[in-house]
């Protein structure tokens, strides 16, 4: 950059198009997005709600973009701003104020798929797909896992062969997110035969609208269907839809993980306390009426105390960022840490409502609390499981043997 950024100028710019593409919030400090009686977790919502949901994100991208405001740090060729990272820190700011569309749908392809191309695909491939991609005009998935590579990413079957100046693709994908609206998806597939397993494995652009892609709907015992399973029957991809060199998808692989670690850790609405309030909340109803048992109390402290912890954890490793730190197991330590705050906190919910937690009986938080639970572990499973965190942060942070 040549010229100083005027922060004063570019806050107004953020001001007048919050003001003209959302609502203010009446209450910013003590008031969020989620309804008062929503535990959140990840979002399942039924078909038609998350019709509307993808149509408003997409609306929400496609006004960004336009404005400059997709990716306030990234470089002019891939539609980004090329601003500091306090001008990102001030759009953040300020989006608190207002009551913005819920981001769900765009998640994989903003948090996980573009931090994939942004690491391996050649220049032209991410000139094609990146700035559509941020704009809300290309929705994406990520086909990585398998019925037998799941937390073992590296034992992926799914064979990719040579056919001239392209490849066929053949096998089964599981758990992928959204795969029933996507566009594209980022493929790991096997290209090869190797003692170390994930020397052989080679990333690629799909069409997921080719016939040769059949995607099946998995209903979770949620009662959404937001997962799905993919067959590839002998699928056609031309090699410049190839991301990164042939044989070394790990490395693109483990770039898109790191995305998705990061992106499940940070928040703008702050999940993580949002649970936490919740429970303060319900236990202070069930105090009341007398009956918040003590040790039920204790466990509610101990979350408020774990809570403060993820905060002040997410805290500093967004400060590192700032600061130009480039970060990738720290931020198993902090998935890690909400996972568990997570479950401790839905614990202590089920010794407060008892069996009407499952039963709905319509008493405040009963069906909340009752969702959250049977969304929470797969939140655990997206981007490796608690044992993968653990093993990351005992290898790559702490230097123990494998």
């Amino acid at each position: 950059m040549t010229q100083a950024i005027n922060h004063d100028a570019f806050a107004a710019k953020c001001r007048r198009f919050l003001d003209a593409h959302a609502q203010r919030r009446d209450n910013p400090a003590g008031e969020n997005s989620e309804d008062p009686d929503t535990i959140p977790v990840f979002d399942s919502p039924e078909r038609a709600e998350e019709e509307e949901q993808l149509a408003q994100a997409k609306r929400w991208q496609r006004d960004l973009f336009d404005e400059g405001l997709a990716w306030i740090t990234g470089p002019s060729a891939f539609g980004g701003a090329e601003l500091d990272q306090r001008c990102q820190d001030i759009f953040d700011e300020m989006c608190l104020q207002y009551r913005l569309p819920k981001l769900n749908t765009v998640f994989v392809t903003l948090h996980i798929v573009l931090p994939g191309l942004l690491a391996g695909a050649s220049e032209q491939l991410k000139l094609e797909l990146v700035p559509m991609m941020l704009r809300g005009d290309i929705i994406a998935c990520q086909l990585f896992s398998e019925p037998g590579a799941g937390s073992d990413l590296s034992a992926v079957s799914t064979r990719a062969v040579r056919n001239g100046s392209g490849w066929v693709v053949t096998g089964q994908k599981v758990w992928t997110s959204g795969g029933h609206y996507s566009d594209i998806g980022l493929l790991l597939a096997r290209t090869g035969d190797d003692a170390v397993q994930h020397r052989r494995l080679t990333m690629f652009v799909v069409d997921m609208h080719d016939p040769a892609v059949n995607v099946q709907p998995l209903r979770e015992m949620s009662g959404g269907a937001h997962f799905n399973e993919v067959f590839l029957d002998a699928l056609q991809i031309p090699d410049s839809r190839r991301v990164g060199d042939v044989n070394d998808g790990w490395k693109v692989a483990m770039a898109t993980l790191g995305g998705e670690r990061k992106a499940v850790g940070y928040s703008s609405e702050d999940p993580n306390w949002i649970v936490v309030q919740r429970l303060i909340d319900l236990a202070w109803r069930a105090a009341a009426t007398g009956q918040l048992a003590a040790g039920v109390l204790d466990a509610v402290v101990d979350c408020y105390v774990l809570g403060a912890a993820v905060e002040h954890t997410a805290a500093n490793l967004a400060a590192a960022e700032r600061r130009g730190e480039l970060l990738g197991p720290e931020m198993s330590v902090l998935k890690l840490l909400r996972n568990r705050l997570l479950r401790n906190c839905i614990e202590a919910a089920k010794h407060i409502l008892g069996m009407s937690m499952l039963a709905d009986t319509g008493e405040w938080g009963t069906y909340a609390w009752g969702r959250a639970a049977t969304l929470a572990p797969g939140l655990r499973i997206g981007g490796g499981t608690d044992e993968i965190q653990r093993n990351v942060i005992g290898e790559r942070l702490l230097g123990l043997p494998r």
